[in-house]
């Protein structure tokens, strides 16, 4: 996986940009202003990361991901990592700093957008630890392993890439990325596995149980002319019932997976771009604090075209409607 270290000159156009922007979220009028001038700064002042991030867009590097260094973040200016999400969402006074400079990077990649299950549509979503969270196979969890998967495995309109920008990091937790292309699997079971005998749960986070059976049924491997992209939830996927042929594929995915995973441990200042089409991403347990220091993660996701959610786009330019689409 590629890496790259951002300029200091760089990393203080967002702060620059954030200066008098608070609030954003309270004015999508505001917010689209943010955005274009946030991805028309990055364009003018890095033309060389800007071109690394098409690149990744038109999925020309290596591992489908690019971890990069060097955002400023005021640790003082942030403040304690938020066990309320929606309560620092609605404060008025927040810096959009880190959210700025996360909203460059990704808009050079496609277009962001959210699904109104999750995080009341909010486009830019503060990921830490959350009480009574702790088992849930969510991005809010933290004492059991979240597993391999690629985000809104469920859904059709399953976004092409996902951002994280990391406000606080912890020494103790792993970021996993596990490219497809890299995973060993036999014919059979390649072949298997691009079959629709998977049940792919909903998870609690977009509302659901989590369970398999009460998901929809689909293939885990798609992709024509041999390439191969991913959509699975190991947390929330299995056979069908009875198809031991296809848990046996599955379990073997799952064991390439653990062998060829790339791990990284986020820290103030990264983003990291992936695909979420070509590569699965899991995160490894750890024990929260919940005393303001938590692991604090900015999440967009992002489409290479939107037009493919129109007719889910009914309220909000940008947040996709609940109704779902079967796999």
């Amino acid at each position: 996986m590629i890496e790259r270290q951002i300029a200091p000159e760089v990393a203080a156009i967002f702060v620059d940009l954030a200066r008098g922007r608070r609030g954003i979220y309270r004015d999508d009028e505001a917010f689209e202003q943010l955005l274009a001038d946030a991805k028309a700064a990055l364009v003018e002042a890095d033309p060389e990361t800007v071109e690394l991030i098409e690149q990744f867009a038109r999925a020309e590097v290596p591992d489908g991901g690019i971890l990069f260094h060097g955002i400023a973040v005021d640790q003082d200016e942030m403040g304690e990592s938020p066990q309320d999400a929606v309560a620092f969402e609605e404060r008025t006074d927040r810096d959009p700093s880190t959210e700025a400079a996360l909203l460059a990077f990704a808009s050079v990649a496609g277009e962001v957008f959210a699904f109104a299950r999750q995080h009341r549509g909010q486009i830019i979503q503060n990921v830490t630890p959350v009480k009574g969270h702790e088992y849930d196979a969510v991005g809010t969890g933290s004492r059991s392993l979240l597993d391999w998967h690629s985000e809104d495995a469920f859904d059709d309109a399953h976004p092409q890439f996902v951002g994280l920008l990391c406000v606080r990091g912890d020494e103790r937790v792993q970021t996993a990325l596990a490219p497809v292309d890299r995973i060993p699997l036999s014919e059979h079971d390649d072949a298997v596995l691009r079959q629709p005998r998977f049940m792919h749960g909903i998870d609690k986070a977009s509302g659901g149980t989590g369970r398999p059976e009460d998901g929809v049924q689909g293939a885990a491997l798609y992709g024509d002319d041999g390439k191969r992209f991913v959509r699975i939830d190991m947390d929330c996927a299995a056979a069908v019932a009875g198809d031991d042929e296809a848990a046996a594929a599955l379990k073997s995915f799952h064991d390439g997976a653990d062998a060829e995973g790339i791990y990284v441990t986020l820290r103030a200042g990264d983003i990291l771009l992936f695909d979420n089409r070509r590569v699965m991403h899991a995160r490894t347990p750890f024990e929260p604090r919940y005393d303001g220091t938590d692991r604090w993660l900015q999440r967009v996701i992002i489409s290479d075209d939107l037009g493919r959610s129109t007719d889910r786009r009914t309220h909000h330019a940008r947040v996709v409607e609940n109704e779902l689409i079967t796999a």
